[in-house]
């Protein structure tokens, strides 16, 4: 399965060339962030990059915001090709990792999806202290 990240400016950017240092350069993710040239160039480069990934099998796109320009572009696509494409907003890292290294093995869409939304909601978490029987190892923190 292939992977498009979307999102306004370079934080797609940014998320990918993460994912690429921490866990694999060599993936079928994608990412096209909507930039200062308008929605008219992002809408051409997000359709292309949608289009190429499709070419090699069933394609994700994770979007960062709901209701968001990259959102309801890639929406339109998911419209024009629901066989074959998926979208997701609200991506995060936790998700992104999930996602991505389960795509290497599968290409089952609606999987990705339902392994997103776990994914990208069990990691938002806030920090507590801990009980005062509690250590504070590493091993605990995560």
């Amino acid at each position: 399965m292939n992977i498009v990240l979307t999102s306004h400016g370079t934080l797609c950017d940014g998320m990918l060339d993460t994912y690429k240092k921490m866990v694999s350069s060599d993936s079928p993710i994608v990412a096209v962030g909507l930039g200062d040239d308008g929605v008219d160039v992002f809408r051409e480069h997000l359709s292309n990059a949608v289009k190429t990934q499709l070419v090699s099998g069933n394609t994700l796109i994770l979007a960062d915001l709901l209701g968001g320009t990259p959102y309801n572009e890639a929406y339109a696509l998911f419209l024009e090709n629901p066989e074959h494409l998926r979208v997701v907003s609200g991506f995060n890292f936790g998700m992104l990792i999930e996602v991505g290294v389960a795509a290497a093995a599968s290409d089952d869409l609606d999987a990705a999806v339902e392994l997103a939304l776990n994914a990208g909601t069990s990691g938002v978490t806030a920090a507590a202290l801990p009980d005062e029987d509690e250590s504070l190892a590493d091993d605990d923190l995560f």
